[in-house]
Order: C-alpha cells, then structure tokens, then sequence
C-alpha cells in the first residue's frame, strides 16, 4: 500500500507511543471504525493480544474484524452500560437494575444523557482495566460527539462537588482520558470543509480536552496519475469525433482531482506549520476499501501503529 507522506507536509520522523488506550473519532463516514479495526489489529499481531471497543449495535466492528481475527470485540450498549456503572458505586449488580428500573429514576435518565455517556465511558475503563498490557481501542462517536463525551469527565467532577458521580469522573480523568493513559486519533478526508472541522476538532482536543492527537491519518488522499493520462484525454479531445465529449468530461475530472489534492496539501501544510502538533498520515485511496489487516500493515510500516 503507497503511503508516503507527501514532502510538502513534513519530513518522516519517529511518532510518539500510542498509549494502552486509543480514541478514534474523526467526521461520519472518514473511515473511523477502518481505522479502529487496523490499529487493533496491528496491535494483536505484535503483541498477541488487543480490544476493540464499540458503541452501537456492534456490527461494523465485527465486520472489520472477520472470524478469525485475535482481537477481542466488545460492544458497549447504553443501557448495559448504565446498570454496570451504577452496579460499580452501588457493589450490587441487583441493586443497580432496581435503582435503574424505578419509575422516578427512568425519567431523570432518559432527560440526562450526559449520565448515560458517563457510564459508557466507564465502561471503557473498566474494559481497558480488565485487559492490562493490551491495547484498548476504542471507535469513539462522530467529531463533535466524540469531543462532548471527552469533556464530560471534568464538567462532571466540577459540577458535582462530592459524592458518586463526583468520584466516578475523577476516576475517569484518572484512569482513562488522562495524557498517559490514552491516545487520540484523528481520521478524515482530503475534502476542504471535512479537513477544516478536523483541524478545528485538533485544536479543540488540544486545548479544550488536553489531550493533542497522536495522529492525523487523511484517509482516502487522491493517488498522483500520470501526465500520460492528461495527454490521452487532450489527444482525443483534439482528434473530435464521437468520444471528445466524453474525453473533455474527463479532463474536467482530472484537473478536478488535482486542484482538490492541491487544495488538501495546502490546508495540511498550513496546519503543520500553526496549530497541527503531529505528522499527517497520508493513507492514499485504493480500488477497494482497505481492510482491517490491509491498514494494520501501512500503519506499522508508517510506524505509527
């Protein structure tokens, strides 16, 4: 898989470690839960061993996945999460379902569902504390999302002064979304307004959440064509006849191509020369959607696994 990074970005340099957990987040439909599957998967085949966490119904992981993959998948639904949290402060998994099922408790749950996040988020971590030495990773929600569910454990710890809650978002801010506990990875496209909201999302992580990405990976970058393919379609474009139509629909297509990659370098680069603390990744479009394996083996050749 081609991968360089372009050398109008940065020149190639060691990446830091990911930590034992990685968050990925990045815009709808960049390829967030590819990218999640890969890094696990690298993981695994380095160390035997890694997780997969993911919210929802569980059925992109699982596809990513495959059957005979050696992470580990763990889907992380709501309600569950909810009941085991409560289970957590209470020590009592009986205790939790009554507290949680009461007509008076229902309501209030449903109207607050930064409580619902909370819980899901500690569950991560009691996942990421029930497989030490492996690697957690987690497909966190969508970009503005994923940065709620990251601030919610310190606007949580300041909002309740003392008492459960309290102890459980510090334990979070401990033990889970703290600097030496987790990586953040960004996922996006080289399309100008998805790169705009990420290098936006960046900064927001940075300085709002504390937690600078370990990595920007630009999924999908446009390959370089050769200038044959211009000169093809000019010549035909030239000679007239039935197919010139069709010939300068395709240079229009191909300088469209160009400008957008030209266009993508250019925010990428100004980023890195302001506010973008890391290297961008180039993962350049392919045939075929990568698979899960497919990106462990660029990431661990980019060394950035």
């Amino acid at each position: 898989m081609a991968s360089a990074p372009p050398d109008k970005l940065s020149p190639r340099g060691a990446l830091p470690p990911l930590g034992p957990v990685v968050l990925v987040t990045g815009k709808g439909g960049v390829g967030k839960t590819t990218l999640a599957a890969g890094i696990a998967e690298a993981a695994a085949a380095r160390e035997g061993r890694a997780v997969l966490i993911e919210f929802g119904d569980g059925e992109s992981g699982k596809r990513m996945l495959g059957a005979r993959s050696k992470v580990a998948h763990r889907v992380v639904d709501p309600r569950d999460a909810m009941e085991r949290a409560v289970a957590n402060i209470l020590g009592s998994t009986i205790l939790a379902r009554l507290f949680i099922g009461n007509f008076a408790v229902r309501p209030m749950l449903r109207a607050a569902p930064a409580m619902r996040e909370l819980a899901m988020l500690e569950v991560v971590r009691i996942y990421a504390e029930e497989h030490p030495g492996a690697r957690v990773v987690v497909d966190m929600p969508a970009t503005g999302h994923g940065l709620a569910w990251l601030r919610l454990p310190v606007q949580m710890r300041d909002m309740f002064a003392s008492g459960p809650i309290h102890d459980l978002a510090q334990r979070l801010i401990d033990r889970l979304v703290s600097p030496s506990r987790c990586s953040v990875v960004v996922v996006t496209l080289p399309e100008r307004l998805v790169l705009s909201e990420t290098i936006e999302l960046c900064r927001a992580l940075e300085v709002e959440v504390g937690l600078p990405p370990a990595r920007l990976v630009v999924n999908r970058f446009p390959r370089d064509l050769p200038a044959e393919a211009w000169d093809a379609a000019r010549a035909i474009t030239a000679r007239g006849g039935e197919s010139a139509p069709a010939a300068q629909q395709l240079l229009r297509m191909l300088d469209a191509r160009r400008e957008a990659q030209r266009e993508a370098l250019e925010i990428l680069g100004s980023a890195v020369k302001t506010s973008l603390h890391t290297r961008p990744l180039i993962l350049r479009e392919q045939m075929e959607d990568p698979s899960a394996t497919d990106v462990a083996a660029w990431l661990t050749e980019e060394g950035a696994a």
